[in-house]
């Protein structure tokens, strides 16, 4: 195996937001994976042609805890769980909450791409994902950009882990690529696990799930269901239903 450089996530994240800010696509780790991301909506497009996704699916936001709260919208109860989750446990969590429309950031989306990145009037962001997503998100919130995107692979085949599981097709459609080798969490499920904090119910099984399942009834008496594993339900999506994200 040839050697990469060290690591350096701020240096990285510079790379990268250059590249976005031209309206490219980079594909980036995430701790919970690999991720295609962009600023500019024919480079989303890209993504979702490269991916072959559908076009009900939505975009995320990649963001920081501090980002969730100012463009999320919840009360006290609800904030304390997601604060709880992604930073007294510093778990991976894909946030689906009410928004604030009127945010700075989300008043640059023209309304086609808002339209493709909500759902019911609630928006996906992924919190706590490491230093060079933190590092992203804070570049991209100073000039007040939004930072979109999903996950790097084709429909249907899973989160990837590694760069070279990643289908050449979305590599192609990427302007760069940083490689940090394995990602953290690979095990049991890749992917972030899902809660959507408006309607109280998980929506997909991921990363780190049995340790929210347990945070959630050890501090808050929310019983949440088993993790029907990966041969029963490889997405981890609930149903098709909520599978939109």
């Amino acid at each position: 195996m040839e050697l990469q450089s060290r690591i350096c996530p701020k240096e990285d994240a510079q790379r990268v937001f250059r590249v976005l800010q031209k309206g490219g696509v980079a594909i980036v780790p995430l701790e919970v994976g690999y991720g295609a991301i962009a600023i500019d909506a024919e480079a989303l497009d890209r993504i979702f042609m490269a991916k072959k996704r559908r076009p009900h699916k939505r975009h995320a936001m990649i963001g920081t805890y501090a980002l969730h709260c100012e463009i999320h919208d919840l009360p006290p109860y609800e904030a304390d769980i997601v604060k709880l989750l992604t930073v007294d446990l510093e778990i991976p969590l894909g946030v689906v909450a009410p928004y604030n429309a009127d945010h700075p950031i989300l008043k640059r989306i023209s309304p086609t791409l808002l339209a493709q990145s909500s759902m019911n009037d609630t928006l996906a962001m992924l919190v706590t994902c490491g230093q060079l997503q933190d590092e992203l998100s804070r570049l991209a919130s100073r000039e007040e950009i939004p930072l979109l995107g999903s996950s790097a692979n084709s429909t249907g085949t899973g989160t990837k882990v590694t760069v070279e599981d990643i289908e050449l097709e979305i590599k192609k459609a990427s302007d760069i690529i940083i490689n940090y080798g394995r990602q953290k969490y690979s095990h049991p499920r890749h992917s972030s696990t899902m809660i959507d904090f408006k309607n109280h119910k998980i929506l997909r099984y991921g990363a780190c799930y049995d340790v929210v399942q347990d945070a959630l009834s050890r501090f808050y008496g929310i019983r949440f269901p088993d993790d029907p594993g990966k041969e029963n339900l490889f997405s981890g999506h609930i149903s098709l239903e909520t599978s939109q994200w």
